[in-house]
């Protein structure tokens, strides 16, 4: 009988733990996911921009967690429309979150964005002139 007491514990110890490391990984996996495909669609919306030698907007809706990116004409289709997980929350920095692709590829503001999920922080620096962007930890 004692055996089985200790063999139950020790199985509700591991659940438990098990169960606060799951946490982190799904953090770290939104996390993952958003930037991926907001750089993936950021590149798409600059090739476009280039290639239909047209200006793109990219307008991002922290309010209600998404981001679209269409034309310049507003009833233009969107060329993407995307949701993110309401965990993550993305902040003005010194960027607004309404810039636009010009028809050669370059920018038309550049600064910082911020991303928070969970416990961190993370600045997305887009860079004057083609715009370039990278992601750094807070």
């Amino acid at each position: 009988m004692v055996e089985m007491l200790i063999v139950l514990s020790a199985f509700f110890m591991l659940t438990l733990t098990s169960a606060f490391l799951f946490s982190p990984q799904k953090d770290m996996l939104e996390k993952d996911l958003f930037f991926s495909q907001f750089k993936s669609d950021l590149l798409y919306s600059q090739q476009y921009a280039i290639s239909h030698q047209e200006t793109i907007t990219v307008h991002i809706m922290p309010e209600n967690n998404y981001y679209y990116i269409r034309g310049t004409d507003y009833a233009a289709p969107y060329l993407a429309k995307r949701n993110y997980s309401p965990e993550i929350n993305v902040e003005q920095g010194t960027m607004k979150l309404l810039f636009r692709y010009m028809p050669d590829g370059n920018i038309d503001s550049f600064g910082s964005i911020y991303v928070s999920t969970g416990s961190k922080r993370y600045k997305m620096m887009i860079q004057i002139g083609k715009g370039r962007f990278y992601v750094s930890e807070e």
